[in-house]
């Protein structure tokens, strides 16, 4: 009998996806030349679209027609959304049922334990990225509509929606919102989905059960709802400070205070992954740029769609390694002692990171040898 491997389903599916998307990509109505991308472009913006990076190595708004927008769109979706989550969805709706192990590893996927159906939490993460990429789209229509025109500005505002809210950074513009720097709906919208979608389901979900749902409102936020919020808001007020402390001289020298403060808070909330940008990247300081990378190694939080470690790792091993200095026998966390097995788990996630990134950095050394630093 056929049993579902949770692991393979979820491996597999990345693959699958990764490659529908590269072989879409390479289709001749896929690009404005009617050539198609080359099999390595291709597979390197249909790997960035799903796993939400946000690199491109082509111009998204001038190489691709309508068609390969929306396959990226589509890839953006999946990956933001995640291919386990709509996998279950769909598994469940054709009939199909998970085993007990199977159910597990979803909700220890989606870092979500307390509801009893999983289709009511697949169907609940579904329900929230709906309602809120289509009030991101709604928002961005506005200026976006005034300048592009109703039919192409309604189009912007909702590949845009999408892509802040995945946390994935691909833009229809050449420059990215470098254009929209001055107009504060366009960039409180993309923080805002930029944030929630980034803060992830499992705490959207906590906070909206305690406030609308609980009967009783004394209930306290869970511990992890609590973590995340505070180490997100820590981060975006940072690094806030940071560039503009660094940046108000060079590269705001030349706005107006609101909008320094505005794209010194843009550009703090969206290195963590999402990777739009209002200010001329190349042109910051080489010791923003270093910040930068922090804040996207740090990446989202646990069930969100973002990336990186995650905001929970960071604080474990930055508070587990402020207890050896102290010398304290357990770590605490917001008056409570973290289990071992955990600070294990943030300790290895830190460690295979940051190896990772040591062993991609030396790949690139090695073979792209005229790469500037």
């Amino acid at each position: 009998m056929f049993k579902l491997d949770p692991a393979k389903i979820v491996v597999g599916s990345f693959v699958v996806v990764i490659v529908l998307g590269t072989l879409l990509l390479t289709l001749p109505l896929a690009t404005v030349d009617g050539r198609g991308l080359s099999v390595v472009n291709a597979l390197f913006t249909a790997t960035s679209a799903t796993c939400v990076t946000g690199l491109i190595v082509v111009d998204t708004g001038k190489t691709f027609t309508f068609f390969g927008q929306l396959v990226i769109l589509t890839l953006i979706q999946v990956g933001g959304l995640g291919v386990m989550t709509l996998s279950t969805f769909f598994l469940t709706m054709v009939g199909r049922r998970l085993s007990l192990r199977g159910k597990m590893v979803v909700q220890d996927a989606l870092n979500y334990y307390e509801m009893s159906s999983l289709l009511e939490l697949v169907r609940c993460i579904l329900i929230f990225t709906l309602v809120l990429e289509v009030i991101g789209t709604l928002l961005l229509a506005v200026p976006f509509c005034h300048r592009e025109g109703l039919m192409r500005g309604l189009y912007s505002a909702f590949f845009h929606s999408i892509s802040a809210f995945c946390n994935a950074g691909f833009s229809l513009y050449s420059t990215s919102l470098v254009s929209y720097r001055g107009s504060l709906v366009v960039n409180f919208t993309v923080m805002g989905l930029i944030v929630l979608g980034g803060l992830g389901f499992p705490v959207l979900l906590d906070i909206y059960y305690r406030c609308f749902r609980f009967k009783d409102r004394s209930q306290r936020l869970k511990f992890q709802t609590k973590l995340v919020l505070l180490v997100s808001l820590f981060l975006v007020a940072a690094g806030t400070v940071f560039i503009f402390s660094f940046e108000a001289t060079n590269l705001l020298a030349t706005l107006s205070w609101k909008e320094k403060f505005v794209a010194s808070l843009f550009q703090a909330i969206t290195p963590r992954t999402a990777g739009f940008n209002t200010l001329n990247i190349g042109a910051l300081r080489e010791v923003t740029l270093f910040f930068l990378m922090i804040l996207m190694f740090i990446g989202a939080s646990p069930g969100g769609t973002g990336g990186g470690i995650k905001t929970t790792t960071a604080a474990i091993v930055f508070f587990t390694i402020r207890s050896i200095i102290r010398e304290e026998k357990e770590v605490n966390l917001l008056g409570k002692a973290v289990p071992s097995q955990v600070v294990s788990k943030a300790f290895a996630i830190f460690f295979l990171s940051m190896g990772l990134l040591i062993l991609s950095i030396l790949l690139l050394l090695i073979f792209e040898k005229n790469m500037p630093l």
